[in-house]
Formats: structure tokens, sequence, C-alpha cells
């Protein structure tokens, strides 16, 4: 078994390599949250958020305008709080 992990994978080219596609979803705030966390000893507040709101939120924005990945899932896991992550299956 192979797991891949990646932001963009459900995209035109590599959809139909997955046999089994689970979504991490997280809210755009919660990334944010834990982004300040993981790099608050090697950058700064106002850069991290910076960064994350004019690149990370308009190219996730537009990947799921395009894409709508989260119709392609067989999984969706809601992980805003990770201790109680809820669960969904979809059928396409």
């Amino acid at each position: 078994m192979l797991v891949f992990d990646g932001v963009f994978l459900m995209r035109p080219g590599l959809i139909d390599r997955w046999d089994l596609r689970i979504f991490v979803s997280t809210t755009l705030e919660k990334t944010v949250d834990r982004a300040l966390v993981r790099e608050r000893r090697v950058s700064s507040r106002a850069y991290v958020e910076r960064r994350w709101r004019e690149r990370y939120f308009p190219a996730h924005r537009f990947y799921f305008a395009t894409i709508r990945p989260t119709d392609q899932f067989d999984i969706v896991v809601r992980n805003d709080e990770p201790h109680q992550p809820l669960g969904e299956t979809h059928t396409h």
C-alpha cells in the first residue's frame, strides 16, 4: 500500500490514479492557526498570516471552485478538532 499526501491531488490527470480517496478537511482559519504554531520559531505572525491569506487561500478557493475535490472523495474526515475527527463516506 502506498499513501500519498497532498493538497491538490484530485486534479485531472491524477484523479484516476487513486483506489481510495480520503479528504481531510479543516477550515481555512484553522489552517492559519496551525501554521502559526508550526512556524512560530522561524516566521513572524504577520508574515505567516499574510502568506496564508494572500497565497494559500486563493489557491485553495480556486482549486475548490474549479476541481470540486470533495465531490470526488470516498471518505471525508472533518479535522478541525484532531481529537474528535468526524468522518463521512461518499458514493460517486
